[in-house]
Parts: structure tokens; sequence; C-alpha cells
């Protein structure tokens, strides 16, 4: 087990590492190549929408295979992805490559968690999830903050290769990690009802974040004109906001309580969006962008260890796909409608359209967790 977190880990850096360096360069990449924020947004959608289908059909197969198997085909298949993207300059490639790249994304993380809570058993699922969260989602900011200083000196296509050739050497080192997998029978089965919400759930929370979380950048660099290195800056540190928000997860349920915890996550994500409307300066704006950061990392935890508790083992990962399938199918809707607002100029609505979903999002989970509270045994209701 030591060994298998060890090089669970240790390939994790290189892998965030090389994404937090692609994730930052890769909307500036786009637009280098003279394309409009419309035909971005659908680049986005791409990607969403492959990895929501993906998620759809790995969850099962990883369950019956194993999920440690597609664990590391998925770590390679996000390194080739973005291999391919930086190699060439055409919107029908990218598409294409937009697509490998959601695909390896959803079997990531249809089945990262599986595996991690396979490594480190009889231990807290929301504590697990949140605090392996926030590790990640730090080597994701070093590499942000890392490719801001390398676009400035080595330009937009090295920063992309670069992050994918450090991407791809986490499959190396997982293709010897060993992990206990939970199979079943057959590939697949009806989803159970709590999979069905999981996945409804995660649509609306994913179109509240799509609408607006992959323009960020954009939208610092064009409506308030700041340079790559001010943009990576606070790309990176918002990341560590995210890495913050995940590891405040269980203080606030133990000060809080469970309920409590979401209903504060999901007003402050809702009111911090709408306070972009406001935000008429750089230092305003980037202080929103944080606190939206933080809100909106602390619900993801405590949903996931919630449904983990209400299906057996080897459903697990079917249930991380389902929440993977919403989440990028919602993705792909906010993406879609979110970069269509922006070429229309329609900044203000595009806020207000996000803190409403969130508000919905959360309503359709207390609806949700009323009714799986109401049909499942006490002992499986944690």
């Amino acid at each position: 087990m030591r060994r298998g977190l060890f090089l669970y880990f240790f390939s994790e850096f290189f892998l965030s590492f090389g994404i937090g360096m692609v994730q930052y360069a890769q909307p500036f990449f786009y637009a280098a190549a003279h394309i409009s924020d419309g035909t971005i947004g659908y680049l986005f959608a791409m990607n969403a929408f492959f990895g929501g289908c993906s998620a759809l059909l790995m969850g099962p197969v990883a369950d019956r295979v194993g999920a440690s198997i597609v664990f590391k085909w998925a770590t390679l298949t996000i390194g080739l992805g973005a291999l391919c993207t930086s190699l060439v300059t055409s919107v029908p490639i990218w598409m294409v490559t937009a697509a490998l790249s959601g695909i390896g994304g959803s079997m990531l993380t249809s089945t990262e968690n599986v595996v991690l809570s396979s490594l480190v058993q009889n231990r807290d699922k929301s504590h697990l999830i949140s605090r392996f969260t926030a590790l990640y989602m730090v080597f994701i900011g070093l590499g942000a903050i890392f490719a801001g200083w390398f676009v400035h000196a080595e330009g937009l296509s090295a920063t992309m290769l670069a992050g994918a050739c450090c991407s791809l050497v986490a499959p190396v080192f997982r293709f010897f990690l060993k992990a206990p997998d939970t199979r079943r029978a057959r590939v697949f089965q009806i989803p159970s009802r709590p999979l069905i919400f999981m996945a409804g759930y995660a649509i609306l929370f994913g179109i509240a974040g799509g609408l607006f979380n992959p323009f960020a950048t954009l939208i610092l660099e064009q409506r308030y004109h700041q340079q790559s290195a001010v943009t990576s800056l606070v790309y990176a540190v918002s990341l560590f906001m995210i890495s913050l928000g995940s590891y405040l997860v269980r203080p606030l349920i133990q000060r809080l309580r469970q309920q409590a915890t979401l209903f504060m996550s999901f007003v402050l994500s809702a009111i911090s969006t709408l306070l972009f409307l406001v935000a008429m300066t750089t230092a305003a704006f980037v202080a929103v962008y944080f606190l939206v950061t933080i809100t909106t990392a602390i619900p993801p935890p405590v949903i996931d260890a919630m449904f983990l508790d209400l299906v057996h083992a080897s459903e697990f990962s079917q249930m991380f796909g389902m929440r993977v399938f919403g989440t990028r199918v919602g993705n792909a809707i906010g993406s879609s409608i979110g970069g269509s607002l922006l070429h229309a100029n329609h900044y203000n609505w595009l806020m207000i359209l996000s803190a409403l979903f969130f508000i919905v999002a959360y309503a359709y989970l207390m609806v949700v967790r009323r009714i799986t509270m109401r049909q499942t045994p006490p002992d499986k209701v944690s």
C-alpha cells in the first residue's frame, strides 16, 4: 500500500503540473489562432460533451475490468490529447483533440477517487477526497505559475508542448501501480436511482460553473487589459483558492454539519457571482474570482461522499462516471452559452444566469437528499 501511494502521488505531481501548464495556456493558444470567443466556447464544449458521454460508458467498464486499469489508460490519454493539441493550429483537428482530452479526463475522474479509496481504506470519505483535491489543485496551480513565466520566455506553443510532455511522465510511473479492485459480474446494468439523481445534479452544477470558469482569464485580459504575467498569477492563485476550499470541507462539516455547509457554500457562490456585476476594477474582479473559487470548491467532496454512502462498492466507478457525465454535459451547455453571451457582449446576463443555476442546483440537491434519505435504510445514510 505504501508503494502504491508513493507511485500515486509522485505521478500525480507530473500529471497535475502538466495539466496546470496546459490549462493556463490553452485559451490563449486558441485565441492566438484568431478565432472568436464563440468558437473557443465550442471547443471547450466539445471537450466537455465527449468527456461526459465517455464517462457514462467508462464508469461501468471500470467497475467490471478494474478501476486501476482504466485509471492508467486515462492518464496516458490526457497527455496524448494535450500533445496533439500543441502540435497543430487547425480548428477541425482541435475539435478532435478536445474530444480526446475530454475522454481522458472523464476516465480519470471516474476512477481516481476509487483507486485512492482502495489504497487508503477505513477513512472518512469526504476528508479523503477533499484533501486529495486540495493537493492536486496545488500542483496544478504551480504548473500555471510556471506556465505564465514560460509563455513569456518561450511562447504559447512551447508551453503547451512542455505541459503535455510533463503529463506524459505520469503514466510511466502509474504502469507499476497496483491497487485492489472491487469488480462486478456485468459491464452494463440499469443505473440505480441515486446514480440518476447524481447525474441530474451534476448537470445543473456543471452549467453554473461552465458559464464563466473557462473564460475567466480571457475576461481578465480583454475586459481589464491585463498581461499574461498577471493573468497567469491570478489563474494559479485561483487554483490555490480551490485547494483552500477543499481543505476547509472537514472543519466546516465538523462545525456546521453537512447540510449547513452545503447551504452556505451554494448561497455564497451565487452571491459572489453576482458581485462580478459591480467589480469595476481589476482588484475587485480578482477578489470576487478568488471568493467564487473557494465557495464552489466546497460542495463536490461533500456530495461525492454523500453518494458513495448510498451505492455499493461495485458501483463506485459508475457513480463517478455519472457525476462526470452530468458535469461535462453541464459544462458543454454552459460554455456554449457563455461563449455566445460574451461574443454578443452580454457580460451581465452571463453572471446572472450562472448565479441562478447555483441556486437551482442546491434546490435540486435538497429534494434529492430528502428522497434518498426517505428511501434508504438508516445505516446506509451518513
